[in-house]
């Protein structure tokens, strides 16, 4: 559920609006209008009673969810973050566009370096890609990961290919390069512990086989998740087969995203601060349970992008 404010012939109108899913990729909008001032929480709960209403007259809400993982609620709100975040993005103009950018990939590569061990600042990470200053007690290592995150979100943002083993091993390799990874841009040749896991990765011997079944895999299974179930779970699969001596997490987490941008809904970081329940959910994935961390993603985007109102609809 969400508010709408839509700007016709220089008068503004506010609505309620939900989306819900009527079959397979299906989905249909009930609006209600409240008026020209924005809703109060009385209006609001009174809207969404009678939003509910008029979608089980129409029988919207009928269908079982088709989704494997998510429930129909969670799937109506990222319908819902789909559409107000695209339409907002829309009405950016270049400049704005440019400073949302910049922050995000500010935020996206302190947190999902920092999960892994970078030892920079937000403050620092920032000063090294947005000012090209390198901050005083930067180890070499840690300028390189942070320099390496911006190279690889700027490929992924023009990569029109598929997923395949060539697309994997750029991105590894770009977000490892001149760093202290053993073997950048391939598989591991040695075997590895996950520091904190009783997981157990295949030996370095069992890997070309595992990311083998993955891609045909992937293929069949884009055709019936949901884009959030089919990242989170290929995050999962490569973070379980571990095909790498280093960056591991970080590409899992850029692979992820990438996914989402292919289908239009926006990219995403996990917060250091939250490393702990990322950690349990990933663990949960270890022992079979894909589908806690399909939850824990959906439930990490949704609180990411919270919108009052999404930008003018003309």
């Amino acid at each position: 559920m969400y508010i709408e404010r839509i700007e016709r012939n220089k008068k503004t109108y506010y609505y309620i609006t939900k989306n819900f899913r009527v079959r397979g990729t299906q989905w249909k909008k009930i609006r209600k209008y409240i008026g020209s001032t924005p809703p109060s929480k009385k209006q609001i709960s009174q809207a969404t009673t009678e939003i509910e209403k008029e979608a089980l007259k129409k029988g919207y809400k009928k269908p079982a969810s088709k989704h494997k993982y998510l429930s129909d609620i969670e799937a109506e709100k990222l319908q819902d973050l789909k559409e107000v975040y695209n339409k907002w993005y829309g009405k950016l103009d270049d400049t704005t566009i440019r400073k949302f950018e910049e922050d995000f990939i500010v935020r996206f590569t302190y947190n999902t370096n920092a999960i892994e061990g970078n030892r920079l600042s937000l403050r620092e990470t920032s000063m090294i890609l947005t000012e090209n200053i390198i901050p005083s007690g930067a180890t070499p290592n840690d300028y390189y990961e942070t320099i390496n995150s911006k190279d690889c979100y700027n490929f992924i943002k023009t990569y029109n290919g598929e997923f395949n083993q060539k697309f994997l091993l750029i991105v590894h390799k770009l977000l490892t390069k001149d760093t202290a990874c053993i073997v950048v841009g391939n598989y591991r040749n040695h075997n590895v512990r996950i520091s904190g896991s009783d997981w157990i990765p295949p030996s370095h011997d069992k890997i070309k086989g595992e990311i083998k079944k993955l891609f045909p895999w992937y293929y069949g299974a884009r055709k019936n998740l949901h884009p959030v179930e089919l990242g989170a779970v290929l995050h999962n699969k490569l973070v379980r087969i571990h095909p790498f001596s280093d960056g591991n997490g970080r590409t899992a987490r850029v692979v992820m995203n990438w996914i989402l941008l292919k289908n239009n809904i926006p990219m995403f970081y996990i917060e250091l601060r939250d490393k702990k329940h990322y950690y349990d959910a990933i663990e949960k994935g270890d022992k079979g349970d894909d589908e806690a961390f399909v939850h824990y993603i959906a439930h990490v985007l949704m609180n990411q992008y919270t919108f009052q109102f999404n930008n003018t609809e003309k």
